[in-house]
């Protein structure tokens, strides 16, 4: 299911992050969690992300060449989001999930439709994998955001002291991808 948000403004190419992009997702990284209640990420997961799942961490950017957004996900266990800061055991061999760790778009890109294209194309390729659900943990307020996507809060009480490391209100959600 597309965003609703607008088509981007000019064509977007959208690849496989690699680590030549990594200073450009750290500065949005720091850019969009800036006052966030937990501290940035370190370049070793995202580094980490792009081993486990190559083709599911991956990148926009507009005709010039500018890194305007990312989305990093991978496949996982549905209802066990990992904890932040940290890198991922070796994945299990039936892991039906796509998790979306993290997506962020460029302050001067937001309302361009990059982070539709980026979901809309990480979809595609989870989907080629053969992940038919969907999860994450939406931080700061975003539950809204993804609910309008039709992602829905899973309540589960086991999860609350991981939860808590994503910050105050952080809510643990997920769809069917089909």
């Amino acid at each position: 299911m597309p965003f609703d948000s607008p088509a981007p403004r000019a064509p977007l190419a959208i690849r496989t992050m690699g680590a030549g992009d990594l200073p450009g997702v750290l500065a949005i990284q720091a850019e969009a969690y800036a006052g966030a209640a937990f501290a940035p990420e370190q370049p070793a997961v995202y580094t980490d992300r792009m081993r486990v799942a190559p083709d599911l961490c991956i990148v926009a950017l507009n005709p010039a060449g500018t890194l305007l957004g990312y989305l990093v996900s991978h496949p996982w266990h549905t209802g066990a989001p990992p904890s932040l800061d940290i890198r991922l055991p070796p994945l299990p061999p039936a892991c039906g999930c796509w998790y979306l760790h993290d997506c962020a778009v460029a302050r001067t890109a937001h309302g361009a439709g990059v982070a539709a294209a980026l979901y809309d194309a990480g979809r595609t390729r989870a989907l080629a994998q053969g992940l038919r659900t969907a999860a994450l943990v939406a931080v700061g307020g975003a539950a809204g955001y993804w609910a309008r996507r039709g992602y829905a809060v899973c309540h589960r009480p086991e999860l609350a002291d991981k939860l808590a490391g994503y910050g105050q209100g952080a809510r643990y959600m997920a769809r069917e991808l089909t």
